[in-house]
């Protein structure tokens, strides 16, 4: 009796261990596929990411240059841009000179919705400095951004900032990192080379020596800059005729806007 009642024991312990094994089994099977899902999916985000970021905003396909003429009453330019629907905006910036290096460019930035006036008063700023989140605001722009679920979180970049999506999306895209593993810079002045840096990363990263040949600030440029400011001034993204393009510099609101005027040029 007492051997019968065992048997029927082992069995019984058999059968659960079975169970145990069948259920282990089924689980990591069904984990394993999850996982398969969620790279799969992540390949295809990524696919369609890197696909999107190379779309710049450029002239004729999806913009119209404003009309630029002076302002004789206030100083400054006067920039009617066309709307889609027909009408026209007059943008007045009363410290843009018809004359200045920089004019066309802001009229392609203004035309674009890239960037507008400087608060309440009629003025560009074209000589201010211009901070990092505002330039993910604008390449966010630029490229054609769309809302992403962050691949880095930084602790200087709350959800619900109104830079957010635009810091997301650009980390992403790996058009720019943050200054540290743990903050994106956020209230920090875009330095020239990293603005040229975000630039040829949105090119594609194309082929170059880095070898700064004929550059007259090659010996201030950071080794992790090399490649890109070295394809800046061999391709004529940056040259010495309009201003001076100091690699630790803040860039100026009229340096990028002169960048972006070049670069959609460029990328057609």
């Amino acid at each position: 009796m007492i051997k019968k009642r065992l048997k029927q024991i082992a069995v019984l312990a058999l059968l659960v261990l079975a169970v145990v094994l069948i259920h282990n089994r089924v689980q990591q099977e069904a984990e394993e596929a999850a996982q398969e899902t969620a790279e799969a999916v992540v390949e295809a985000e990524a696919a369609d990411d890197a696909q999107q970021s190379m779309t710049v905003i450029r002239l004729g396909d999806d913009i119209r240059l404003g009309t630029v003429s002076e302002n004789t009453e206030r100083g400054g330019v006067d920039l009617t841009v066309p709307q889609a629907d027909g009408t026209e905006t007059v943008y007045t910036f009363t410290d843009v000179a018809i004359d200045s290096w920089y004019v066309d460019a802001v009229n392609f930035v203004v035309s674009a919705n890239l960037m507008t006036g400087m608060g309440d008063e009629p003025i560009f700023h074209p000589e201010y400095g211009i901070l990092r989140e505002e330039l993910a605001s604008i390449l966010y722009r630029y490229t054609n951004g769309r809302q992403v679920s962050p691949n880095y979180r930084y602790d200087d970049v709350p959800e619900g900032a109104w830079y957010f999506d635009s810091v997301s999306w650009v980390t992403n895209r790996h058009l720019m990192s943050g200054l540290t593993a743990t903050s994106f810079g956020v209230g920090e002045y875009m330095t020239c080379e990293q603005a040229l840096i975000a630039l040829y990363r949105l090119a594609g990263e194309p082929e170059t020596d880095g070898s700064l040949l004929d550059y007259p600030y090659a010996a201030k440029v950071s080794d992790s800059a090399r490649t890109a400011v070295d394809w800046a001034w061999k391709s004529g993204l940056i040259t010495e005729k309009e201003c001076v393009w100091y690699p630790p510099q803040a860039i100026s609101r009229a340096q990028v806007a002169l960048l972006l005027s070049r670069f959609s040029t460029m990328a057609e």
